[in-house]
Order: structure tokens, then sequence, then C-alpha cells
């Protein structure tokens, strides 16, 4: 293992002002957001009710109207439902910070600039090998696939291509294994990570639930062609997001004039 890496504690502490990694918090925001969404869903539904009830020559265009509002947020209540998404964003910007974090003259960024110029050096070389004579005759009037095949059979041909190709590789895989260490070494990251994979086991389950019609996650389909099925829609809607509402801790805003939950500072 690498050591050193430029005060891991220390950065944690500037990257977040002295705190780690919450995933309470982080779930907490999930479920707020969940709120936020549901009640959104909930309210549309409303709306196509009362569209699916109105009379005269209008009510076509309302309940039309009504069913899109429903379909858009349906499909937002669907994408704040993915606690993954929430968790990938969060888990990329603490690995963006870490790595930001690192100093001229560290290990990532010695391994960064030993990569960068192994790619350089391999670009150049590839470059003289196919402008001599000789490739360019096996090359000419070679289009699609058989120019692609062409170019790597001399490519392979050539002993410094494939020396600095080995040179490319061995620099990735140093560069990949200092990145891992980095992360791997981090409690923050850690933490998120496992998270994450809890989350993506969690919607898995979900998911599973979903294919036998017990899942608690409202449809992100609207699929109702008249007066009569939207409105047997929206209650279904309704229901579903009342539900959830509730299970995310929500209940207070069901039976509030003000039924928006407030958006908490992250």
């Amino acid at each position: 293992m690498l050591t050193g890496f430029c005060g891991t504690s220390d950065a944690q502490a500037r990257r977040r002002g002295g705190s780690s990694y919450n995933s309470a918090a982080a779930r907490q925001r999930q479920q707020q957001a969940i709120i936020q969404a549901a009640l959104a869903q909930r309210n549309a539904a409303q709306q196509v009710l009362s569209a699916a009830q109105s009379t005269g020559s209008e009510a076509q265009s309302k309940l039309d109207a009504a069913m899109s509002k429903l379909k858009e947020s349906s499909e937002q209540f669907h994408e704040a439902q993915s606690t993954t998404r929430q968790l990938a964003k969060e888990l990329a910007k603490i690995e963006d910070d870490i790595l930001d974090e690192q100093k001229e003259g560290s290990p990532f960024r010695k391994a960064a600039s030993e990569l960068e110029a192994a790619r350089e050096k391999l670009k150049k070389i590839e470059e003289s090998v196919l402008a001599q004579s000789e490739s360019q005759t096996r090359l000419s009037g070679l289009t699609g696939s058989k120019l692609s095949d062409a170019r790597r059979s001399i490519l392979e041909l050539s002993p410094d291509y494939v020396a600095a190709r080995t040179i490319l590789d061995t620099a990735g895989r140093d560069f990949d294994r200092i990145r891992r260490e980095l992360f791997s070494s981090d409690k923050d990251w850690k933490a998120a990570a496992d998270a994450l994979t809890q989350a993506r086991k969690d919607e898995k389950e979900a998911e599973q639930k979903t294919h036998s019609g017990t899942s608690g996650r409202v449809k992100n389909t609207v699929t109702a062609r008249n007066a009569n099925e939207a409105a047997a829609e929206a209650k279904a809607v309704i229901a579903q997001a009342e539900a959830i509402i509730k299970a995310n801790g929500g209940a207070k805003y069901l039976n509030t004039s003000n039924n928006q939950p407030a958006k908490k500072k992250n």
C-alpha cells in the first residue's frame, strides 16, 4: 500500500468542513426529495381526477392537459425514487475532491504525468510508423474495417510501437492502482461506496417486487384512454403516492394546506 497521500485525514477535514460523510443525512435528503416528488405526483393525479369529472366542449382538452402533467410528474417521481443516482453523484463528487487534493509531486500526480507522457510517446511512434512509405503502400485504397485491421497489423510488427505500448499499459495499471488506493484509504469514500452498494441491492429487490406486483413504487407510465380510465388511474396513483409519502416520514404534509416540505440545506 502507498502511504503519504498528502495527509488524507487533513484533506477530508478541508473537503467537508471537518465532518465526514454521513449516510443518514444522505438518506434524509433522499427522503425529502421523494416526499416532494410524491406530493407533486399526488397533486397532478388530483388534477386528473377533477378533469375527468368535468363536462362541456373543453372537457377532453382539460383531461389531456392534466394527463400530460401527470405523466411528467410521474417520470420525475420515478427519477426521485432512485437512491442509487443520488448516491452515485455524491460518490463521484468525493472522488473528484480526493483527486483534486493531490499536490504536485504526490504519487498520484507523478503517475498521471507518466501516463500522459507514455500516451504521447505511443501516439508519435504510431504516426511515424504509419507514415513510412511501405506502410502507406499497404494502406492505400483500404477503408473501414480492412483499413483498421491493416493499421493494427503494421503497428504490431513494429518493435518500437510494441515497446511503447507496453510502457503505456504499465503506466495505466500503476495510475489505476494508486487511484484505487487513494479512494479505499478515504473513510468518506468507503462510507459512500458502501451506501451505494446497499442502495443498488435495495433497488434490485424493489424491482423484483415490482415484477410480482407488490412494490410501493408509483408507476412512471400513464396509459388511460378515456375519462373513466383516467379517474381510476388517478385514484390509484394518489393512493400509492400517499403510501410512499407516509413511508418516508411525510404524513404531516398530507393534511396541511402547505403540503411542500421545506428543502433542507446540504
